[in-house]
Order: C-alpha cells, then structure tokens, then sequence
C-alpha cells in the first residue's frame, strides 16, 4: 500500500445509513441489469481518481462482535497484487466504527422467480420488521485545514455525499498506528474526538480490543455508485454494485507488539465469483413510493437475486476455513464428516461465550483440550436456500448459495436419548463432497439447471462460533461450536441453536479409522459437556461495559 496517498485522491460518495438491503447476482447479468437501472432512473457516478476501495475489518480474538463493525478504509488508484505490506505510517482515509444494534443479525430474502411457487408480486421490501433501528456510525478523519482528528456522528437518515464535501474536507491522514492507538488506549489523539464517541471507545471498544486487538480480513473491489437522477428520489436510495470483491489474509507481523511497532502482512485469498447488489435507504420513506418500489423489485426478481451475508462475515469465514487448512490434518479414510450435537439455552449464543464458558468446560475435561495454546476463534456464517427433490422422502438436498447449487444425500444419523427428560443427542453422517455442485453465470444458466420438480423450502441463515478441541486419548482433532440456525417457515423465523463437536482429522497419518471409536468419543463429548453446559448456565459477564442506546445518544 501507498505510504501516503495520491494527492488528489478522493472518497467516493458515502452513504452511512446502515439500513441496507444485500443481494448478490451472476456475473454475466451486470451490463444488463445497469441498464435497467438506468432505463429506471439511475446514473452512474464515477470516481476516476479513486476507484479501489481498500477495506481492513478489525475485530477482537475472542471473534467479531455482531452488531458492531470496525473498519479503516483506502480510497486508491491501483489494485493490490497477491502481498499487501502496511507499515505504521500508511495512509488510511477513513476509521469507521459501526454501532449496528439488531441489523447485524437481520437477514433480508432475496426476491425468487424460479416457476416453483414464488410469489410474483413479492417486492423489495416486504421482509423488512416495522421497525428499523437508527443504528448510530462514526467516522474518523484528520482534517486538512488544521491536521486535527474529527469525527462525525451519522444516523440512518443522515448522508454524506461526494457533492457535499470540499477536496479539502475529504483528504485524510490517519496512519496505521494512530488507528490502533485509538482504538486501543486513551491518548492526545482523543482531545478533538467527541465525549459521544470517546464513551463507545472507552466503555465497549478498548476495553475489548486493549490486547486482543486482531485484523480478521481485507477486502478490495471497485465499486460501482448509482443515484436516482429524479430529484425527488435523490435523498430516498443509493444504490452499488461490487463485482468479485477480493479478499486477504491479514495479520500484524507481530502479534504482541503492535501498539508499539505495528505492521500487516497480507496474502490474497480469493475472488468472489459474483456481484454485490446493495440498496441503501430509509425503508419507511421508500414504501411510500409505490411505484417506485414495484419497478426495482421487478428488476430484483428478473435477475435472481438472492440474500447473502456481508464482506464482513464472509471474509471471516474464508479466513477461518483457511486456518484449519493450514493444519494440513489427515482426513479420516472412509471420506465422512462425523458430528455430534444437542440442543442448548439461546443465552448460550452470547459473544464470548465461546471463549469464556466453553474454555471453562475445557479445562475441567477429561476427555478433550484444546488443540492449540492459544485457541484461534473459528467464525462460519452461511445464507441460503433450502431445497430438495424426490417424495416422499428426498432423495437430494438442494442448497442455492450465491452462485452455487449444490445437491447433497440426505445426512444419516441416528438419535441417542442419554438421560430421561434431557435433550436429544443427534449423531449425522455426511459425505465430504457433494453429489453435484453447479457454479451459476447467469440467471438463465440458473433457470436452466434448476429441476422443476424442485420444492423449494425457503431461506435460512447459519453463524456459527467455535475453536479446535483434540481428544487427549486418540489425538483425533474436532471443531467444537455453538451454532445457529434460522429457517422461514410460514414466513416466521425458526430458530435453533446447539453444541455441536464435528471431527476433522488427525495429526499422525492416513490409517485406517473405525466410525464407532469416534462415535464414542462423540457419547464422551455429550456426557461431558451436557451436564457443565447447564451448570455453567450464563454465568458470564461481557467485556463491555453495557450502555443503553439512550445513554449513547445524549
């Protein structure tokens, strides 16, 4: 990355409302569906001088907090190549931070038209709850006029745009290491923050990230900004577009010392083979526009958007993904995922209960440890369609996820009642692979290959936290996570949430393995972890200081 940036680098438009509608769409569909959008009402603003945006997520080791999203951002001229190299002194425009309160978790339905019973008059806006939260954003600059730190307060009907800031107001320069000493640890440097911004930091961010301060991902796309051209809809909706956003491997070179020293290294992970579609807007303002509405859901529709999670959580989960990789674990031979799991209390599905309860089991276990010294939080996060074909028992599973279908057998399983008058434990088979995946380009493709025969489900959102755990007698190597998972049914969120221990491999070689040893050592797990579960019940207190959303708004 550039030490400094270019001088006349320039943000693009910001809209900082974080009432958001996310969608992605197949790749050959972005020409035709921006001439829609332009046959609509919308142009294109072009930012010719800054057309990457360069984005660092920064979260705790203890994981991503849900609902809350620290980010420092670059406005560049030039793409990165496979290494990213951020000293302390490269320039960043923008450290935002994002109180995002219940929206996080919040998951809109893409809008189907697959001839498999969707409704044709869905619109955009039919699954968004009554009530949107204004969710209170900072942003952090240095102002060029005097080289003093501002911050700005936003809220869902506030905007910022391009047109209303000077070239002077817009350039910025905050280094790598004054992001890290604000987000960490009082100094100068909060003299011309606000008291409403120096009250998040100093009761919910640094106390969270003094010491455990992590980089979890960075992402780079160039995107493309669309606004209504009617002047009565300038200030209703914004929309963008990010095709194959590109995603790194980020750390600190030096984990332990990067409040004195501190510098990146990343590597380049991966393309998304897709595009981003995101409406930003006021949902109770813009139900107003019938009309309006109508036409953009069409367009929604006519493309096959479907819901995804944000860059935020799916750079989480490649970066996760990756780590258990990097283990290079030897596979069991019989090419089977093996999982055992049972039903748990939703205050279990609390941030840092993974790290505070489950490290307490842990400890007193007999059976199991965890397999590294210092744990590494595994985060998976999913958003997708459920469907199967065959009756009267599926024979397939059908999963619609971003670009990708695949058709799965039905897991196997068996249920072992342990104790009367206790929950289920379920023990499921899977295969490794699936029995087809598909990689769609377009919504035609997408029409194509979808089966009429086809029953579609609905949408369900999985989030999952979790560490690796080793068996102390066999060495074998498990994910132990609590999970959640919503389905709609009947147009009302479903949810579950469970323990779940997943086997992943081994360190010592390929043998041969017997399904019933790790059978047992899932009844172990069970045996084990039930009964400290409900115990330890929610005897745990956050690292947050809790302040109501009034307190914050004063």
């Amino acid at each position: 990355m550039n030490k400094v940036n270019q001088k006349k680098t320039l943000s693009p438009s910001i809209n900082l409302e974080r009432s958001e509608l996310r969608y992605v769409f197949y790749d050959q569909d972005e020409r035709a569906l921006i001439d829609d959008l332009m046959d609509l009402g919308f142009e294109e603003k072009v930012f010719f001088e800054s057309p990457i945006t360069k984005t660092i997520y920064f979260g705790s080791k203890i994981g991503l907090k849900p609902g809350l999203s620290v980010k420092a951002r670059i406005y560049d001229t030039l793409p990165e190549e496979n290494i990213v190299y951020v000293d302390q002194n490269t320039i960043f425009n923008i450290l935002e931070i994002k109180s995002t309160v219940e929206q996080d978790d919040f998951f809109f339905h893409g809008l189907l038209n697959m001839h498999m019973g969707s409704n044709v008059n869905q619109k955009l806006l039919n699954d968004v709850p009554s009530q949107i939260y204004n969710d209170v954003v900072f942003r952090i600059q240095r102002a060029s006029e005097d080289g003093l730190l501002r911050d700005s307060t936003l809220k869902t009907k506030s905007r910022i745009k391009k047109t209303d800031l000077s070239k002077q107001q817009i350039h910025s320069n905050l280094s790598l290491s004054e992001i890290i000493t604000i987000l960490c640890t009082s100094s100068e440097l909060d003299e011309y923050l606000s008291d409403k911004l120096k009250i998040i930091l100093n009761n919910r961010i640094r106390p969270l990230f003094y010491n455990n301060l992590f980089p979890y991902v960075m992402t780079q796309y160039k995107r493309h900004h669309f606004v209504p051209t009617k002047e009565s809809w300038k200030d209703l909706i914004r929309i963008t577009i990010d095709p194959g956003v590109e995603y790194y491997d980020i750390g600190f070179d030096d984990p332990y010392e990067y409040l004195e020293n501190p510098s990146l290294t990343g590597e380049y992970l991966t393309r998304e083979k897709f595009c981003r579609l995101e409406f930003k807007l006021d949902p109770q303002v813009f139900k107003k526009e019938k009309e309006f509405e109508r036409e953009l859901s069409s367009i929604v529709r006519k493309y096959g958007c479907l819901a995804y999670i944000s860059k935020k959580w799916s750079g989480s989960t490649l970066i996760s993904e990756r780590h258990i990789e990097k283990q290079a674990f030897w596979r069991e031979s019989f090419g089977k995922i093996i999982s055992g799991f049972f039903p748990i209390d939703p205050d279990w599905f609390k941030y840092g209960q993974v790290t505070e309860s489950l490290f307490r089991i842990i400890e007193k276990s007999e059976s199991f440890a965890p397999y590294e010294d210092e744990p590494r939080i595994l985060v998976k996060n999913r958003n997708f369609v459920e469907g199967f074909i065959g009756v009267p028992i599926p024979s397939l599973m059908i999963t619609i996820e971003g670009p990708k279908i695949t058709y799965n057998t039905p897991s196997q399983g068996h249920i072992v009642k342990m104790i009367k008058n206790q929950p289920e434990f379920y023990i499921t088979v899977e295969n490794e692979s699936p029995a087809r995946s598909i990689v769609i380009s377009s919504k035609k493709e997408l029409d194509q290959f979808l089966h009429p025969s086809i029953q579609i489900k609905g949408y369900s959102f999985f989030r999952s936290y979790g560490f690796l755990v080793i068996n102390v007698n066999s060495n074998r190597v498990y994910k132990l996570t609590i999970e959640r998972k919503t389905e709609i049914k009947n147009k009302l969120p479903y949810t579950e949430i469970y323990c779940k221990l997943r086997s992943i491999g081994n360190e010592i070689g390929l043998s041969i393995s017997n399904k019933n040893d790790i059978y047992d050592e899932l009844q172990t797990f069970y045996e084990e972890f039930y009964p400290a579960m409900q115990s330890l019940g929610t005897d745990f207190s956050e690292e947050f200081v809790n302040i109501t959303r009034e307190e914050i708004e004063k």
